[in-house]
C-alpha cells in the first residue's frame, strides 16, 4: 500500500516534531513530508490523490486533519484518510474513537477496517471565495477566535484541556448575538451566546457538545446555546462542559442537512479550531465524502 504521512511540526505546539517523525517512520511504512504554513497540507494530500496514493495519514491537530480531509477532497477522495492525533484537542479523532496514544494511533492509521465520513462545505453567501471544508465542527460567537489566543507553549504544557482553560479566561468577554438560522430552509430567529455546527459528537478540546452526532450520517447536528439569565447561565456551563446540556432550556438541538447562519453584529467563525470569518455563513453536509480508518 502506497502511503504519504504530512506531518504538522506546529500541532498542539510541541517542540520535538523530528523525534516524532522519526519514531512515526520506525512505524509506518510510507513517504513522509513536514508543512510549514497554512493551506501546505491541501496541495500536499491533493497532489497524492490525483498521484495515486493509497493512503494519506494526518499527523496533527484537528486543523491539520481538516486541510488533509479537503486536498483528498478535491483530488477526488480515493486515499483513505488514516490520523494520528498530535494536536491540542484533537477532537475529530475522540469522536473516532482513536487511540491517543502515538504507537497505539500509528497501527490503527495503517490497518484495514475504513469507514465513510462526511465532510461540511462551509461558504460566504453569494461566493465571493472558494468554500472551506472542514471535518469536524464549527463554532460561531463565544469561541468563534479562541484559538487566535493560544500560544504555542499553552498548548503543549495544557492539552487536553487548553481549549476549555482558554473559553473560561474569555468569560468576561461573554456577548450575545441577535442570530437567524435557516436549518433546511426553516428560520429560527433567537439571542445566542454560541452555536456549534457539527460533524462529530466533540469540540472545544473534547467537550460533548453534539451528543449523538455522527460523522457519517449525512447530517449536521446543530448546538445553539441562548443567551440566558446569570442564574441559568450557572447551571448551564457545568452541563455542558460534561456533556450533558440536552434537555436544558437555554439549549436548542437539531439536525439538518444544511445551516445557514447570520448575525445582527457579525459572529466570529472557527473551523476545527481554526479562525476562519465573520459573518453570513452557509454549512452544507458532503455525505460521504471519503473513508476513515479508524478501529
Amino acid at each position: 500500500m502506497r502511503t504519504l504521512v504530512i506531518l504538522n511540526p506546529a500541532a498542539g505546539g510541541q517542540t520535538h516534531a523530528e523525534r516524532l517523525r522519526r519514531r512515526l517512520e520506525r512505524l509506518i511504512d510510507g513517504d513522509f513530508v513536514s508543512t510549514f504554513e497554512a493551506g501546505e497540507a491541501v496541495s500536499l494530500s491533493s497532489e497524492a490523490a490525483r498521484a495515486g496514493y493509497d493512503s494519506v495519514i494526518a499527523v496533527g491537530g484537528d486543523g491539520t486533519v481538516r486541510e488533509v480531509a479537503t486536498g483528498l477532497h478535491l483530488g477526488g477522495g480515493a486515499p483513505r484518510l488514516g490520523i494520528v492525533p498530535a494536536g491540542t484537542g484533537n477532537d475529530l479523532a475522540f469522536s473516532l474513537g482513536l487511540p491517543t496514544d502515538i504507537d497505539q494511533a500509528a497501527a490503527v492509521a495503517t490497518g484495514e477496517r475504513t469507514v465513510a465520513m462526511d465532510l461540511v462545505r462551509a461558504s460566504r453567501p453569494g461566493g465571493s471565495e472558494k468554500p472551506r471544508f472542514l471535518a469536524n465542527a464549527a463554532v460561531a460567537g463565544f469561541g468563534g477566535r479562541i484559538g487566535d489566543g493560544m500560544s504555542p507553549t499553552f498548548r503543549r504544557r495544557l492539552r487536553p484541556i487548553a481549549y476549555p482553560l482558554a473559553a473560561l479566561g474569555q468569560i468576561q468577554d461573554l456577548r450575545t448575538y441577535a442570530v437567524r438560522l435557516e436549518v433546511d430552509g426553516q428560520a429560527i430567529d433567537t439571542r445566542a451566546l454560541m452555536v456549534v455546527m457539527a460533524n462529530g459528537e466533540y469540540a472545544g478540546g473534547r467537550i460533548r457538545f453534539a451528543p449523538g452526532a455522527s460523522t457519517r450520517d449525512g447530517q449536521l447536528d446543530l448546538v445553539i446555546i441562548h443567551a440566558v439569565s446569570a442564574a441559568k447561565l450557572a447551571t448551564l456551563i457545568p452541563r455542558v462542559l460534561s456533556g450533558r446540556h440536552a434537555g436544558h432550556s437555554g439549549v436548542s438541538l437539531y439536525r439538518a442537512t444544511s445551516v445557514r447562519i447570520q448575525s445582527e453584529t457579525d459572529m466570529w467563525i472557527n473551523l476545527d479550531g481554526d479562525t476562519w470569518q465573520s459573518g453570513p455563513a452557509l454549512f452544507e453536509v458532503v455525505p460521504a465524502a471519503l473513508r476513515v480508518v479508524v478501529p
